[in-house]
């Protein structure tokens, strides 16, 4: 699996609010955020470092996809992680397994 990953010079909250901001502009949208770092506190008792992950999706590109094979959902939304650590922000999205699987679909709906 290769995983593209970005150490950012900004904090976590803005770097959230460009990345939002330039996904709107290209037609893709936020679906659900999960904030796993609150769950780890409220169900284990421990602090850990803000970690967020962002699900992805374009709707459009979506509805035809599934028109290809309607059990694409298994792999979209697209999951973007935004997190903390050591202090630094980081932004990171795996993305060679996914590629290969929706590669065709993806050329269908270019």
């Amino acid at each position: 699996m290769y995983r593209y990953r970005r150490k950012l010079d900004m904090g976590l909250e803005e770097a959230e609010e460009k990345f939002k901001a330039k996904l709107e502009e290209k037609g893709y949208r936020v679906v659900l955020e999960v904030m796993p770092s609150d769950v780890v506190k409220s169900k284990v008792g421990v602090d850990m470092e803000p970690y967020r992950i962002l699900l992805v999706c374009n709707p459009k590109i979506f509805y035809e996809m599934t028109k290809e094979d309607y059990e694409i959902g298994s792999f979209a939304p697209c999951p973007v992680l935004f997190y903390r650590k050591d202090g630094e922000t980081y932004v990171a999205i795996n993305t060679a397994d996914v590629l290969d699987i929706v590669r065709e679909p993806l050329k269908v709906v270019r």
